[in-house]
């Protein structure tokens, strides 16, 4: 393959530094305080390439390489193709990098279930790709079953991009290897801030302009709108939460209002859990208010995509929450012909007083725990390194996240900008299945997300994305941690039945079922099913990653 042009490589740092600059001026990496990880990458003004001790690997490597590698096929492949291999983008991957790869996709549902089959019965391929934190035990754990390699040698041998990407980013270094040091897993990288928040509290905005009102910002305007939408505009249901109302309340929606979230989280370097929390209290008075007011949902312990959809495209709802492509560019794209003045913004995430900045939101780390590992009995680990490493090097990267140039991309007046084949497909595909066609940035894998990947996303999609990063909820989110091996079983126990009466007294509290008078007895109950010790657990977790 011919190497990338001098100009090319030039246009690849410049936008590498712009991205570099916006994390900057963002604040979002301090490479020397353990404020909780959840930072984006930190300052880096170059492209990877080789570190000092690792050379750069010649690409298509020699010898005929075969590689067997065990990971889901994502939904936005499974519409057009049956395995990887057939798209676009693992076509250019094989020429470039000379590896022949049978990729092994178990059944869509049955992930897990292949995955404990295969661990099993040792028959393992040379790369597996996996959420590692849940292995039993942890990713050191499955270094030390011998199901994985520990990559230490490896990475700083065969694989100098990965390597010197992670010596310029130390905060992202300290999430991707154990507490004892083992780097375990190629990983999948949101490379940008920007890329990190995805969903949030979602309003009609048609509805606020009809009746002469903002998008609210505290919960009492929250309040003020929600009895509006139900009194002038005949809505049934004004709040209508998108997904179950753990899952919403675990980005801290409206309970973040009360500086608090629904899980573990950090406050000034100590874990706390926020359903033990004052706040809580405060947070499902107010809920139980919305409840009894029909502002809120009567039915949101039950609710489903399918229902909230025709909500709030028929009206009966004026609010939700939501993400931005399945939310907020669905239905603005969906209503265009049917209803023109129908319009749908992101709302900040509520707080309690006006111009306070919310605390937390919903938001992913930079490293999301998946990564691709070499199994620990590969006959090809060095191979399988360098294949790897390729997807960290400048033009895997630009493979990885737009594909290949003149075809699904081109550089206009400086800039990485996808083609019709995928903006606007000829076949009718949607950007998202496009993208699968000739990318890996439509979900996820080993190698570094660009900021440019969101140039997909519509005006609406957009400005949604821009009003719910402005949160603080990076210094509160907590790093890959690992309770001990030998407290994983207690830890697991306790939060299992800590969760399944919590969630439990939730509904009951909202609905009104369970007075919230009896929150203190709650709360007794909770400590006695262990919950101070699961939070003592994570604290030291905590202090064990920050020792790292």
């Amino acid at each position: 393959m011919n190497n990338l042009t001098h100009a090319k490589k030039k246009l690849f740092l410049i936008f590498v530094a712009a991205a570099t600059f916006m994390l900057t001026i963002a604040g979002c990496a301090k490479s020397n305080e353990s404020d909780g990880g959840g930072n984006a990458p930190k300052n880096t003004t170059q492209a990877p390439e080789a570190t000092e001790q690792g050379e750069k690997a010649t690409y298509p490597i020699s010898g005929g390489v075969k590689l067997k590698f065990w990971l889901p096929l994502a939904a936005n492949t499974s519409a057009n193709f049956q395995n990887l291999a057939e798209t676009e983008f693992a076509k250019a991957l094989k020429e470039r990098t000379g590896v022949e790869v049978e990729f092994i996709h178990p059944t869509a549902g049955t992930e897990n279930e292949q995955f404990n089959l295969m661990v099993a019965s040792g028959d393992l391929p040379d790369i597996i790709w996996h959420n590692w934190a849940t292995y039993p035990g942890g990713p050191e754990k499955a270094i030390s079953d011998q199901v994985i390699a520990k990559l230490n040698d490896l990475q700083l041998e065969h694989a100098p991009n990965l390597s010197k990407y992670l010596q310029e980013n130390p905060d992202i270094d300290k999430m991707v290897k154990t507490d004892a040091g083992s780097y375990y897993s190629f990983p999948f990288i949101r490379g940008d801030q920007r890329l990190l928040t995805s969903a949030g509290p979602v309003i009609r905005k048609d509805w606020l302009d009809e009746l002469g009102l903002e998008v609210p910002t505290t919960i009492d305007e929250w309040h003020t709108v929600l009895t509006a939408f139900k009194e002038k505009k005949g809505a049934v249901a004004p709040l209508s939460p998108y997904w179950d109302m753990m899952s919403v309340l675990s980005w801290g929606t409206f309970i973040g209002a009360y500086d608090i979230t629904k899980g573990f989280y950090m406050d000034e370097g100590q874990v706390k859990y926020g359903p033990v929390e004052p706040g809580y209290k405060e947070f499902l008075t107010t809920m139980n208010q919305w409840f009894n007011e029909k502002l809120l949902d009567n039915n949101f312990a039950t609710l489903d995509t399918k229902t909230v959809d025709a909500n709030i495209m028929n009206g009966k709802s004026g609010a939700t929450v939501a993400s931005a492509g399945s939310g907020v560019a669905k239905w603005t794209t969906t209503m265009a012909d049917q209803d023109p003045k129908f319009q749908v913004v992101g709302a900040p995430y509520p707080v309690l007083n006006k111009g306070d900045q919310p605390q937390f939101a919903q938001y992913s780390l930079p490293f999301t725990r998946f990564g691709a590992a070499i199994s620990a009995n590969s006959a090809n680990k060095e191979a399988a390194a360098a294949f790897l490493d390729y997807l960290y090097s400048e033009e895997g990267m630009l493979l990885a996240n737009f594909g290949i140039e003149g075809t699904s991309y081109t550089i206009e007046n400086g800039s990485i900008v996808f083609t019709d084949l995928v903006l606007k497909n000829p076949d009718g595909l949607p950007v998202s299945q496009a993208m699968a066609k000739f990318t890996l940035s439509h979900d996820m894998g080993p190698f570094i997300q660009n900021p440019g990947v969101s140039q997909t996303m519509i005006p609406a999609q957009a400005d949604a994305v821009e009003v719910w990063s402005s949160t603080e909820v990076a210094k509160h989110f907590l790093p890959p941690i690992f309770v001990s091996e030998e407290e994983q079983g207690e830890m697991a126990k306790i939060m299992n039945e800590v969760t399944t009466y919590e969630n439990e007294m939730m509904l009951k509290f909202i609905m009104g079922t369970e007075p919230i008078s009896n929150f203190d007895k709650y709360i007794e109950q909770l400590k006695k099913l262990g919950v101070e010790q699961a939070i003592s657990m994570q604290q030291a977790a905590l202090e064990r990653y920050n020792n790292r």
